[in-house]
Parts: structure tokens; sequence; C-alpha cells
């Protein structure tokens, strides 16, 4: 029994490595299996399309607002009032400070009171110099009393002016005491707070309106003579990765920068969400030369393979692979050149391992609502 026992135990190595062999072979012959012999893989294919196409270049700047005032006083004055706080959303007119008005107000009744006393001996001298007139035209009075008479009513006649142009002036100074918003936008900036004194110009807040953006980027010298003003724009944002924004060149600079050799252009941007801030960073995308028509492949489409690119199409439930030469790179697509036909289907997914011949399995097309534009 001794015995039985020890030839098993020397026999199960041998029997390991005759399994392993057998198990070596088996992959080996897998791994041999011509293209045509091997099971079909499964991928996702898409159409190639034949699209009017135009070079693009995207170029980096900053947002800035459509209109950035700092607002100020007109007069000087102590803040009374101090309605905003920086963030607020503000409309045009609406207060933004009040001054106090104790002053003028005071200097108001006095000088109405001057006012209504100067009118009071205008019409007293309007009839004095009309009767001494009466006179003068039958001889009973002298010149000199005339021309007094003709002095005093012009006198007191430029008197009621000089008081009205008062009175408006400290009524002006009244409504200027209201600092208010001088279009809608949002206060970014305080620069001051109740009980601080303002000076005439002094600043009070600072105020930018976002309901439209502009975003100034430096374009190359070679591409100066391929865009206009009013031409199309698409812009993205770091800040914001799924806002995407068309918008429009409304400057073209003609000064470059001399050391970049670039010129700046300058874009707008709608914004009626509010969502895109001041100083956010914009990739901002420009068409430049002359579109033309070309076939166009989904990106995940090529293939690189030994410094060589191509795209596997189907061709009955096989495989086909097609040496390609890309060209534009588009928004999830590229311009492609060679043995391609549009509408034919090419692999999007699962195409990393195939070999030309291969048999596969389409899962599904992908819909041409989701193939990139």
């Amino acid at each position: 029994m001794r015995e039985i026992i020890e030839q098993g135990i020397r026999g199960v190595p041998g029997l390991v490595l005759v399994l392993s062999l057998l198990f070596v072979g088996c992959d080996e012959q897998q791994a041999a299996l011509p293209p045509k012999d091997r099971p079909p893989v499964p991928v996702r294919v898409a159409p190639i399309e034949k699209r009017l196409v135009q070079e693009t270049i995207t170029l980096v700047g900053t947002v800035e607002p459509w209109r950035r005032s700092l607002v100020a006083s007109e007069i000087e004055g102590l803040v009374e009032d101090f309605l905003v706080e920086e963030g607020s959303a503000v409309i045009s007119g609406q207060v933004l400070a009040r001054l106090r008005t104790d002053t003028l107000k005071i200097q108001l009744h006095s000088t109405l009171a001057a006012y209504r006393e100067a009118v009071t001996r205008h019409r007293q001298a309007q009839k004095d110099l009309a009767r001494i007139r009466a006179l003068f035209r039958k001889e009973l009075v002298t010149q000199k009393e005339f021309d007094d008479a003709v002095t005093q009513e012009m006198a007191l006649r430029q008197r009621v002016a000089q008081l009205r142009t008062e009175i408006q002036r400290v009524r002006d100074d009244i409504d200027k005491s209201r600092i208010t918003a001088p279009f809608d936008g949002l206060v970014t900036k305080e620069f001051t707070e109740v009980g601080q004194w303002v000076a005439e110009g002094g600043a009070v807040v600072e105020l930018v309106d976002l309901s439209r953006v502009k975003v100034e980027v430096p374009l190359p010298e070679r591409y100066i003579g391929t865009v206009k003003i009013d031409d199309t724009v698409h812009a993205r944002f770091d800040g914001l990765p799924s806002v995407h924004v068309t918008g429009r060149i409304v400057a073209v600079v003609a000064q470059a920068d001399p050391a970049a050799r670039t010129f700046p252009i300058k874009v707008v941007l709608p914004n009626r969400d509010l969502r895109i801030k001041s100083g956010m960073v914009s990739r901002v995308t420009l068409f430049v030369g002359e579109p033309h028509e070309a076939l166009v492949v989904p990106k995940d489409a090529l293939v690189l393979r030994s410094g060589q690119e191509f795209v596997f199409i189907i061709r009955g439930d096989r495989v086909s692979q097609v040496p390609v030469t890309p060209g534009l790179h588009l928004d999830g697509v590229v311009e492609v050149t060679g043995d391609l036909a549009p509408q034919a289907l090419v692999v999007v997914e699962g195409n990393e391992r195939l070999l030309p011949g291969q048999a596969v399995r389409i899962l599904d097309e992908m819909p041409s609502d989701q193939v990139p534009s």
C-alpha cells in the first residue's frame, strides 16, 4: 500500500505538466486562427457623411462685461442711505444711495421766498413804468425820472430770472442727491457706506452689464485676411463646461501687437441668463479659410498602428481596413480622404483589435442625431 501511494505522489507533477502542455497548445491553436475563423466581434458603427466643412482655430481670451460704469456722485454730501451691496442686481433708474439734503432744502426755501419777493417788486415796477411812460409822453415828468423807472423794471426782471435759475439749480442738486443706476446690471464693488462723506465726483459703486459679454482674442497674423466683422464664432468656458454660445465678431483692430504679431479680435456673446461672469476664461472658435465639401467620420473611427492611420469599413458581415489621411479636426468628427464613400458604415467602437477580413456583429448603428456635428 505504501508503494502505491508513493507512486501516485510521484506521478502528480508529470500529470500537471501534461495538462499544462495541452492547455498551451489549445491557446496557441486559437491564437493562430485566421480572422475568418474567429468568432464575430461585437462592434458599433456610424455612417460616413459628406458635409460642408471649414477650417477653424480656437483662441483664448477673457470675458469682459458689455458695459462697465464707475457710478459717481455729482455733488458732495453725507451718505444718508446706501441701498445696495456687492452682487446686487439693479435696474436702470433704481436708487443706489441717498445723500443728506437738509441744507439744500433750507437753501431752496430761502431762494423761493426771495423769488416771490422779487416777483412782487417786479410787478410793481412794471406798473410804475407804465404810469411814468404815460406821463412822459405828456411831458409831465423828466427824462431822468423815465430812465430811472425803466432801469428799475429791468433790474427787477433780471433778479427774478436769476432767482428762478437758482431755484432750478438747488432742485437739481436735491435730485442729484439720489444716486441712481444708469443701466440694468450687477453691483461688483462698493466705494462708500452710510455716514461717509462723498466728494463731488466721488465713486459710489461699480456697475457691470452682463446681458451681453465681450471677449478679446489674439488672432495670428496669417489669418487676418480670413475674418471680418459679423462673422459667426462659437465660445466655450473653462468654468462652464456645458455652456456653448454662438456670437459674432464686432471689431478687428488694425494695429498688431508688435511682440506677438497678433491682431486683437473683439467678439460679443449673448448672456441672457447671466451664467457667464466677467473674468472667466473663454475659448473662442473662429472659422478661417474657405468652406468645402468633404467626407467626415467620428474621431473614434480612426485607428493608428505602426504609424499608419486607417478605418474599418463594414462589408457584409466582415470588415475591410482602409487607409485614410486625416484633414480638419472639427467638433467630434475628422475630415478624411481615402477609398471611402458616403453612407458607408465605419466601426467606432470595438475597432482597437480588429483585423482585416474579421467577422463582426453589429450591436447598433449610432443614430444620426448623435453623430457629432
